[in-house]
């Protein structure tokens, strides 16, 4: 049963991603759709708080000055103008 959940996701992944759904919207949907259809729901929670979330705060602690940084970088060329200059030059 789990795999034709598997199948049943990633089919309805491409067929509505082919008619323009965003991926980003969808893919946790049917992920979901994947782990209910398999009956591994219940354990489901402990994974996600267990595994995932301790590897989500590693990353973010990990990255954060990279992202703030990043998001410094993208206001300043906002306000200075720089962005819409470059995008009108190429």
């Amino acid at each position: 049963m789990s795999i034709f959940a598997i199948l049943l996701s990633l089919f309805l992944l491409m067929y509505f991603a082919y008619r323009g759904v965003s991926v980003l919207v969808l893919a946790p949907l049917l992920a979901i759709l994947a782990v209910v259809l398999s009956g591994q729901s219940s354990q489901t929670m402990g994974i996600y708080t267990e595994v995932f979330m301790q590897g989500l705060g590693g990353f973010a602690v990990k990255y954060f000055p990279l992202f703030i940084l990043g998001a410094i970088f993208g206001k300043l060329m906002e306000d200075s103008g720089y962005a819409c200059s470059v995008a009108r030059n190429s």
